[in-house]
């Protein structure tokens, strides 16, 4: 496995914890401080991962997995 795969997979799994903790979270009605700190550290570690994909191959990664948003309802 290459650097370049293992960033990919460490992203794809910072956005499956991501989209568990938001789903949590939402399912609890939004009512413990404590899981949203824990979405809030989760996104932030998920976006930075990102971010350094960015600045060192100098091309965007699309996580394979779809991310959580509270305001996409069907």
């Amino acid at each position: 496995m290459t650097p370049q795969e293992m960033l990919e997979q460490m992203i794809d799994n910072a956005w499956i914890d991501f989209n568990e903790i938001a789903k949590a979270e939402e399912e609890d009605d939004y009512s413990d401080a404590m899981v949203s700190m824990e979405r809030t550290e989760a996104q932030g570690y998920a976006e930075g991962l990102s971010m350094a994909y960015s600045l060192v191959y100098n091309k965007v990664y699309n996580p394979k997995t779809e991310i959580f948003d509270p305001f996409d309802k069907e």
